[in-house]
């Protein structure tokens, strides 16, 4: 499926090949998952909430509440697509300890309270860069002291040099997964002015001015990178 560009939507189109799609186009994707269930460990306990921010069909929430299943958690995943969510739900249609919320997160009116875990897997780089900031300020705010925020993102490379290297080799990534050519560049077109990813050095700022301290990278793969950082 082909699209126009700066028209990339989370919609009924897109929710059908999404598994499949992101396995093809994000670099170690199941790694990156089994890092972020693994590390739950030092920080998930009973009688919290692990939210997991743009949740699109769930993966992040099925993994953790299974390695979590003797625990007393609630598991709340939200998204802003209709679409996703209606996956989601289905997923979890007989899992009482999971609620999927169809809301905006960057909304005024969204809330998170007495938080352990909170994860962000490639869903903060479309946040408005104007309603970013906030939206972690709200994520610090909403986890107990010794909790954590883990995040995923597409990075910027940190000179125009090394930018051109990690797209080109990510583009090479893709079509040794199986992409055809054209997708490959439909998809980049399609997210222009949709997705706004930062740099790694801006991404710890944004997280040092939010209230965080205790910050580290614990995945880089050219143009891609996971934070986790720790409220103290």
């Amino acid at each position: 499926m082909l699209q126009e560009s700066g028209d990339w939507k989370f919609d009924s189109e897109v929710v059908p090949i999404f598994d499949e799609h992101v396995r093809l186009s994000v670099p170690l994707y199941e790694e990156i998952h089994n890092m972020i269930t693994e590390m739950s460990y030092w920080f998930a306990e009973d009688f919290t909430n692990i939210y997991d921010i743009g949740t699109s069909t769930g993966e992040t929430i099925h993994n953790l509440s299974i390695k979590h299943k003797n625990k007393n958690i609630k598991y709340i995943g939200v998204d802003s697509s209709e679409s996703m969510v209606i996956k989601a739900r289905q997923r979890f249609d007989k899992e009482s300890s999971v609620t999927i919320l169809n809301q905006d997160v960057s909304d005024s009116n969204f809330a998170m309270n007495n938080a352990s875990y909170i994860t962000a897997v490639l869903s903060i780089m479309f946040i408005s860069q104007r309603q970013r900031q906030d939206l972690i300020h709200k994520i610090y705010n909403s986890l107990n002291y010794g909790g954590a925020f883990v995040m995923i993102e597409k990075v910027v490379g940190s000179n125009a040099r090394f930018d051109e290297m990690w797209i080109e080799l990510y583009h090479d990534l893709k079509l040794k997964n199986g992409l055809k050519h054209e997708e490959v560049i439909a998809k980049s077109q399609s997210i222009r002015g949709i997705l706004k990813p930062y740099t790694v050095d801006e991404n710890i700022s944004m997280l040092k001015k939010s209230g965080f301290t205790n910050i580290d990278t614990f995945f880089k793969w050219n143009n891609f990178a996971g934070f986790i950082a720790i409220k103290l």
